[in-house]
């Protein structure tokens, strides 16, 4: 409550005119690099009972790898904008 104040006082109307949607998290090249070779050590190397890939469980990858939050519905962007389909590489098909 106290952002919206001080951005009344300070910018009257303007201060308070939306610039956007906030940043989601997001992984650089690099990060994803990391992660492709954490999935392609396959599932039961990171702990998971089975041999398939869910975009739960390359959400946790990504959280406890790269310490980075995705949400679920987010976590399949990065995997699509590198070429990975669904669901043959991105879950295991």
């Amino acid at each position: 409550m106290e952002r919206w104040r001080r951005a009344w006082r300070e910018g009257g109307m303007e201060g308070l005119r939306s610039v956007g949607p906030a940043n989601s998290p997001t992984i650089t090249d690099a990060q994803f690099a990391v992660l492709e070779e954490e999935l392609g050590r396959g599932p039961a190397a990171r702990g998971f009972d089975d041999e398939r890939w869910t975009l739960v469980r390359v959400q946790v990858v990504i959280r406890r790898c790269l310490r980075v939050s995705l949400s679920v519905a987010t976590v399949w962007r990065p995997l699509k904008r590198h070429g990975w389909s669904y669901p043959h590489r991105a879950l295991g098909g």
